[in-house]
This record gives C-alpha cells, structure tokens and sequence, in this order.
C-alpha cells in the first residue's frame, strides 16, 4: 500500500496546538503564525493564552479546555471546526512532568501524567481523526520525548507516558497515513521550560523553546515518521539506550548523579 498523506498548508484550513500557553506550544503557535497558519490555541490558562491571541489579532482564536476532561476536548475540536475554520493541522502538545521518588512511588503521580500526556493526547484524537477523514486529510503531530526511549532518574511516570506516546504515533501512521492522514511524533531533548525545574540532573545541550519550534515546523514539513532533536544529543541517547540494558542502566545512573546515595531527592 502507497502512503499517500502530505504535509498540511495554511490552505487547507486551520491550526490546533494544545499546551499553547507556555513553553514549546506558545513558540510554536507564534512560529505557525509567521508561517501563515491561523492558529486554534488551547490549554488551561485562558489569561495566558488570550495575552497570545492579542499579539496576533485574527489570527489566534482562544479555545481554553483541559486536556485531560474528554468532553472538553471534544467540545473544543467541535467549537474550532464550526467557529474557527477546519482543522488541518493539530500539535498535540500539552503535557506535565511530575517527578517520582521511586523509593516512595505515588499512584496519583502516576494517574496525573497519564491523564494529561497520554490521554490528553487521546481525547484530541477522538474528535480530530474522524473530521480529517471525512475530507481525506490532516497531519497530527504528537509531542512526546527523548525521555522516552529509556529510563532517567525520577522520570518513572513522565518517561513512560513519553514512551507510550512513541509507539501510539508509530501505530497511528502505520494505520492512517495511508487514508490521507499524516501522524508524525516529536522527540525533543531538553528545552528551557517550567517543567526542567523539577529535574535535579544534568540537563546537556539544552535549547530554546524558539529553537524547538523551528525544529518541529521543518520536521513537519518533510517525511520524516520522528522529529527529534537536537539530533547530536537525541542520538547519542538512542545508541546508549540500543545498548544491553545491563550496560547502560548504570551508565545512566553514574551521567546522571544517581550512582551513590542520595537521601536528600527529591531537591
């Protein structure tokens, strides 16, 4: 079977981008509008992200909902298509890294990332899938991490949603590409956000929020499956991580500070 799906243009109709109101999804949303996309914002911060729409009258429209509530979401794609115009494009960003002590693992950080980075993820797909199909085309892109593609330090509820999000988008393409809908997956490194305040490790070859947004328009753009960057760190982890287990597990622990005693975590 041919895979036939192609990137989205501003032509086509409209921009969604979850987590719009900071970090990735706020540079991404003004580097969609340079671009000429008009550009549906979404997140919880309704202040914040109306404080983006007014940068760019007309072209930012506010659709402020939970990721995590299914109705909402829903009830968001549907306010979109009807008020804002069709969605061609969607950025499924939002997320939230809550760290893990795993010496005292917590159901209910669990349950939260997984609420937010997966099913967030899920509850934008539900409404979105079926509106792309019916016009036979859409691209999807699903923001995930380098963090997914093994294990880090406090990282056991973030890293595994992050995981689960690679194979999601890796299934969606399989399946979707080929009836005109692109589904592409971001595996950025470190990037200057909120969310790296809570990581007590090293954080090498961090970039920009700007940076990352010019990073995901060009990998949208072309026919790559993985957009990941910056490459000299993403692929310097996936060759440790392609390593036995029984090697890199302690290479990670010794790189990351986590190779003695630590009874102060989490800092």
């Amino acid at each position: 079977m041919s895979l036939i799906a192609r990137p989205s243009v501003p032509n086509d109709g409209v921009a969604w981008v979850t987590g719009a109101s900071s970090g990735i999804g706020l540079a991404l949303t003004r580097r969609l509008v340079s671009q000429g996309w008009r550009v549906a914002v979404t997140a919880r911060r309704a202040e914040a992200l109306a404080a983006l729409a007014a940068e760019s009258p007309g072209q930012i429209a506010v659709f402020a909902a939970d990721v995590s509530n299914t109705e909402a979401m829903a009830a968001a794609a549907n306010a979109i298509e009807t008020q804002f115009g069709p969605i061609a494009l969607a950025v499924l960003n939002a997320g939230v890294y809550l760290p893990v002590d795993s010496r005292r693992p917590d159901p209910a950080l669990f349950r939260q990332t997984f609420e937010v980075n997966l099913m967030g993820v899920a509850n934008a797909l539900a409404p979105l899938v079926p509106a792309m199909l019916a016009r036979g085309q859409g691209q999807v892109l699903i923001v995930s991490s380098a963090t997914g593609f093994g294990g880090m330090p406090t990282a056991a509820a973030y890293g595994a949603s992050k995981a689960a999000l690679i194979n999601m988008a890796e299934t969606l393409r399989i399946e979707l590409d080929p009836l005109g809908i692109r589904v592409q997956v971001a595996t950025p490194g470190f990037v200057e956000t909120p969310a790296q305040d809570d990581n007590g490790f090293p954080k090498p070859f961090m970039i920009s929020p700007d940076r990352a947004a010019r990073y995901m328009t060009d990998g949208m753009a072309s026919k790559a499956v993985e957009i990941s960057f910056p490459r000299r760190f993403t692929w310097m982890l996936k060759v440790l991580y392609a390593l036995p287990k029984r090697v890199y597990i302690p290479m990670v622990r010794k790189q990351t500070g986590w190779d003695g005693p630590n009874p102060d975590w989490p800092k």
